[in-house]
């Protein structure tokens, strides 16, 4: 152990001196009384982190550390000698070991200022605990706690008290007799009531109570004349006192997830509020009394009123000038569905909306809007925006003055066109537009040349909109669901690389969730330059993209999707896949073969995989493979090999000419080759035969993919 030279850094216990070498040199030091106080360094003894299974007795001996450190080790008792002889301790640290008790005699450590003894398994204090008369910080955090001693309040020095994550279940009534104390946190216990004497905490800054069974609050709380941050979530507190001594210093004010109907008159008169969380609560008839914001528009910077099933705003909110975050949306984030609604049920906005010039973030999803004020877009401020599962049909043409909007989500609306002048929204990173009705997008879109992530599942599209090529920083781009006439992957300049769609045959399409687990894929766009022979077809097109044959080559090239089939009775099976595979040949096997082709560049002779019975070979074969098994359901539609080859006799040499082979090729089961809305998407999973998903764009799986989706869908 190294002497300590700088008090604010811990000392660490080199590898090449031993415990006996750390202790030798400790208790050797010579100690004058003229330096026993300016050189608080020669009183530290650093032991943490060394694996101590028992208290070393030769630290008794040192009777003059007033620091002791034995942080991470494996400590279960402390010796009852520690509070005879090491009387000098004024710090004494034993977090993360695995104390169950303190000495009986601990309040002989008449001189402990601060005690950390947080996460171990104490289930108890000793009844002398309260003779620390001089202890300013006490750290428990993380223990199992049930009690504290009847006479705890006695610590009459006590500052700092963190008993949270135990299992107290009620304070001791002398808790108020601790009058220096100025931050307390209990918060994930099992409290049921405070003591009446609660208010004399007069000193009492930062609360928090947070996550325990309160269902009340003492008459004395609001006594409490200095508090600046209170945390109340996670009780069940139907009401707050009626008045609050501290309402001109609070800064801070969470209650969330209680059930409170009403909030007092004070609420308004926050002079110094900043932030304010009344989330998942029943505020529904008046979730701001009238008061408000009298004096809190000033200072208020968060005010969240998320899941009370509110169904109309105060006019009076427009003058929280002050606001920059606004959550009046779900309280449960991005779980919700319309069948299990957690959000607010507010039908308008206060026309006086845009007066909040200084907010930048809003959250109103999981409403029932309709539609939005015209003043909205006077909110230039706004970086952040959540629209999304509302009834909103159209947009505001003051929606596009929002210059400095960065991510917009409007899924799930009724969306049927969007402003013409949407392009003005220059800012634009991220557009969630999925679940909506838009037939088209406007011209202007093309403007959007920082956005980055676009969502357009589930829409009305008919044609892949021209100005998604002027789009040149897209990174994410989802168009399932849509009404193509042609797949979304003829875009030109668009390579389509999704990550594998884990999709679960046995979810419905019909779940409304927005984190889709049954669709949980991420498509990836990577862009490329076209063949020089496109470019002056590009060029030339300004509108939808057309199909000709070049496109559809390289489409077939770059996109495919993978299928699977089973081989074997005994149940092996065949993959293809991996990148740069390039496959030739018919579409027989010998019996049994058991083939799997990944790699690079790699040519197979042979040809796909055996089929089974169902999977029957159109090209002159008799359509039962031998040795294959027969899954039982479903029944797939046949797989004739003529269907997957395009007229032209040397496709793959005009392929190869057009789209060089770097980039991964794939099978899609072509029995339905490009046919529109009855093009049907098979993903491996144990079967394999059963059609789980209409798409409008093909999917690839890259190297190593597909053994993770399998693993999620077993």
């Amino acid at each position: 152990m190294e002497v300590k030279n700088d008090p604010d850094e811990e000392p660490d216990l080199t590898a090449d001196r031993s415990l006996q070498t750390v202790l030798s040199s400790f208790q050797n030091q010579q100690l004058s009384p003229s330096n026993n106080v300016e050189k608080e360094e020669n009183h530290l003894l650093c032991l943490k982190s060394l694996d101590l299974s028992s208290f070393p007795e030769s630290v008794l001996n040192l009777t003059h550390v007033e620091k002791l450190i034995l942080d991470h080790n494996s400590l279960t008792f402390l010796p009852g000698e520690l509070c005879h002889t090491l009387t000098h301790l004024c710090v004494l640290s034993v977090m993360g070991n695995d104390l169950e008790t303190l000495p009986t005699l601990f309040g002989n450590l008449t001189l402990l200022r601060e005690l950390h003894a947080g996460e171990n398994c104490l289930q108890e204090l000793p009844d002398s605990f309260s003779d620390l008369k001089d202890l300013r910080l006490l750290y428990l955090t993380g223990n199992e706690l049930r009690t504290l001693p009847s006479d705890f309040g006695h610590l009459e020095h006590l500052e700092t008290l963190m008993i949270d994550e135990n299992h107290l279940k009620k304070l001791p009534k002398t808790f108020g007799s601790l009058r220096r104390l100025e931050r307390f946190d209990a918060s994930n216990n099992k409290l049921e009531t405070l003591p009446e004497s609660f208010g004399g905490l007069s000193r009492l800054k930062i609360l928090n109570l947070s996550t325990n069974k309160l269902s009340c609050l003492p008459e004395s709380f609001g006594d409490l004349p200095q508090l600046q941050e209170v945390e109340l979530s996670g009780n069940s507190l139907s009401f707050l006192t009626k008045d609050l001594k501290s309402s001109h210093c609070l800064r801070k004010l969470y209650v969330d997830n209680n059930v409170l109907k009403e909030l007092p008159p004070w609420v308004g008169h926050l002079s110094s509020i900043q932030e304010m969380s009344l989330r998942d609560n029943k505020l529904m008839n008046q979730p701001l009394p009238e008061s408000f914001p009298a004096r809190s528009g000033r200072t208020l910077r968060l005010l969240d009123l998320s899941g009370n099933f509110i169904t109309a705003l105060p006019a009076s909110l427009g003058q929280l000038g002050s606001l920059e975050s606004l959550h009046l949306g779900s309280a449960i984030g991005e779980l919700e569905r319309r069948h299990f609604q957690n959000g607010n049920w507010l039908c308008a906005l206060p026309e006086n909306f845009g007066r909040l010039r200084h907010l930048k973030t809003l959250h109103l999803d999981e409403n029932q809007l309709t539609h939005l004020p015209g003043s909205f877009g006077s909110l230039g401020s706004l970086e952040f925006l959540d629209v999304g599962q509302n009834w909103l049909k159209e947009l505001p043409d003051s929606f596009c003055e929002l210059s400095n909007l960065q991510f917009c989500q409007l899924s799930k609306n009724h969306l049927q066109l969007l402003p013409s002048n949407f392009g003005r929204l220059s800012s634009l990173v991220d557009l969630r537009l999925d679940n909506n009705m838009l037939g088209e997008l406007p011209e202007s879109f093309a403007e959007l040349r920082q956005l980055r992530t676009l969502d357009l599942f589930c829409n009305e599209l008919r044609e892949v909109p021209g100005a998604l090529k002027h789009l040149t920083s897209i990174t994410r781009l989802d168009m399932d669901k849509n009404k193509f006439s042609l797949p979304p992957e003829l875009v030109p300049n668009i390579i389509f690389k999704p990550t594998y769609a884990a999709r679960d045959p046995r979810l419905k399409d019909t779940w409304r969730g927005r984190n889709r687990a049954d669709r949980n894929k991420v498509e990836v766009v990577k862009l490329e330059p076209l063949p020089d022979e496109e470019e002056e077809v590009e060029d030339e097109k300004d509108g939808p993209i057309p199909w000709n044959d070049s496109i559809l080559r390289q489409a077939m090239a770059k996109s495919m999707s993978l299928w699977r089939s089973h081989t074997s009775e005994e149940g092996s099976h065949t993959r293809v896949e991996g990148s740069h595979t390039k496959v030739e040949g018919s579409y027989t096997t010998e019996e049994g073969s058991h083939t799997r082709v990944d790699g690079s560049h790699t040519s197979v002779d042979e040809g796909p995989p055996a089929f089974n019975s169902q999977f029957s070979d159109g090209g002159g074969s008799t359509g039962e493979s031998t040795g294959t098994t027969t899954p039982e359901s479903p029944v797939s539609p046949t797989f004739p090999s003529a269907s997957f080859v395009p007229e032209t006799e040397n496709w793959e040499d005009e392929i190869e000419d057009t789209c060089p082979w770097d980039t991964p090729v794939f099978y899609q089961h072509p029995s339905r080759w490009y046919k529109g809305s009855s093009a049907m998407q098979f993903v491996p999973c144990e079967d394999h035969v059963e059609p789980v998903a209409r798409i409008r764009f093909l999917y690839t799986v890259e190297d190593g993919q597909f053994d993770d989706a399998e693993e999620d869908m077993l």
